[in-house]
Order: structure tokens, then C-alpha cells, then sequence
């Protein structure tokens, strides 16, 4: 059974043989600028995105539920998931789903979004 780095140093402390020393271990720490330039490119942070408008006009978008409603993803580019706290709070989305695919859809960016999955 492989153990954490964590345990197999403490078995080697205890033993009195050498820790192992990992390939990231022995790698230059990389400076915390350079490190947030790369998650940037890596993740596109910077480019605007549906999720971005999203969470942006969360409040516009729901009203008073958008407190009590969370995004969970955008699936396959189109169809956003949402979740909410309790199945009163569903029903009421449910019959405003239409109304609500609209203001997003008018939103920049969330033109593709075409369904919407309501999740209690």
C-alpha cells in the first residue's frame, strides 16, 4: 500500500534512513508573479466567458431568489446548472424558466445557453 510523502518521511526519520526527495522537491520554486501570469494563460482568467457574466448579473438575472440559487456549470456550451435550497424555490424557477433563459440569454457572452436545469 503506497503511503503520503508525509508518512514515508516519518517512517524514514524514524528508521534513520534519508527522506525521499520528489522531482517537485528538488525544482527551483517558481516566483508567485510568474506563477499567476501562467494560471492566467493556463485557465484564460483574463478572457471574457459566459461563466465571467454569469456570476456578474447573478442578482439581475434572479431577483430575490438569486440569493437562495447557486451556478453550478455550463454544460456542453449551452445548458446551465443551477442548483437551489429548497423544491418550493425549483417550482418557482420552473415556471419562470422561460422568463429566466431570456435575461440570460441577453446577457454578453450567454447567447449559446439555450436550457436550463434547475437542481434541488
Amino acid at each position: 500500500m503506497p503511503f503520503s510523502k508525509k508518512t514515508e518521511d516519518l517512517i524514514a526519520d524514524f528508521r534513520g534512513l534519508p527522506r525521499t526527495v520528489s522531482a517537485s522537491a528538488r525544482r527551483a520554486p517558481m516566483a508567485l508573479g510568474n506563477l499567476l501570469v501562467v494560471l492566467k494563460e493556463q485557465y484564460k482568467l483574463e478572457k471574457p466567458s459566459p461563466e465571467r457574466s454569469l456570476v456578474e448579473n447573478w442578482a439581475s438575472v434572479f431577483g430575490k431568489a438569486a440569493g437562495r440559487c447557486n451556478p453550478i456549470r455550463i454544460k456542453d456550451d449551452h445548458i446551465l446548472i443551477i442548483s437551489v435550497t429548497n423544491q418550493t424555490l425549483r417550482s418557482e424557477l420552473q415556471f419562470r424558466k422561460k422568463e429566466i433563459l431570456e435575461r440570460i440569454r441577453q446577457l454578453k457572452h450567454c447567447d449559446e445557453i439555450n436550457e436550463l436545469v434547475i437542481r434541488g
